[in-house]
């Protein structure tokens, strides 16, 4: 009798060895989006560049770069062929899931192709749990000198 308890003792000294073990090794998750109710329309959040003279302008070169994962969100396979105004996509509700809630810093650049001068904005933009991606902060639009 004493041989079985001796093991018993051993069986549950190991099981929560085990546990410990276990519960110390457990990558922490994020927990999961809260359930909330949406709106059907599709966000976008643009910019334009500007000329010199105040003109907007089709520039070269564009790309919206997420600064913390830095990932190329749009770039200029995103235009539609003759759009005019030409406006940009830094983010829309595709990439909700590539952006933080608390919202991330997007690098923006593009080109002149007159001057061939480069110009680049920090716009910060917020996705995650949230419906749909928003602007936090940064410009409406970039002006060449």
């Amino acid at each position: 009798m004493f041989k079985t308890m001796v093991m018993y003792k051993k069986f549950l000294f190991l099981l929560l060895l085990v546990l410990l073990g276990s519960a110390c090794n457990k990558k922490q998750q994020k927990p999961p989006c809260a359930i909330q109710v949406c709106t059907d329309i599709f966000a976008t959040i643009t910019i334009k560049f500007l000329d010199k003279n105040g003109n907007q302008i089709t520039v070269n070169n564009y790309t919206a770069v997420n600064q913390r994962t830095h990932e190329l969100l749009h770039d200029n396979r995103f235009l539609v062929p003759g759009a005019y105004p030409p406006y940009y996509d830094v983010a829309d509700d595709g990439d909700l899931k590539k952006i933080s809630t608390e919202g991330d810093n997007i690098l923006v650049t593009g080109t002149d192709p007159v001057t061939n001068q480069t110009k680049t904005a920090i716009l910060k933009v917020a996705g995650g749990c949230t419906c749909h991606v928003t602007k936090v902060s940064g410009p409406a639009f970039i002006a060449f000198d």
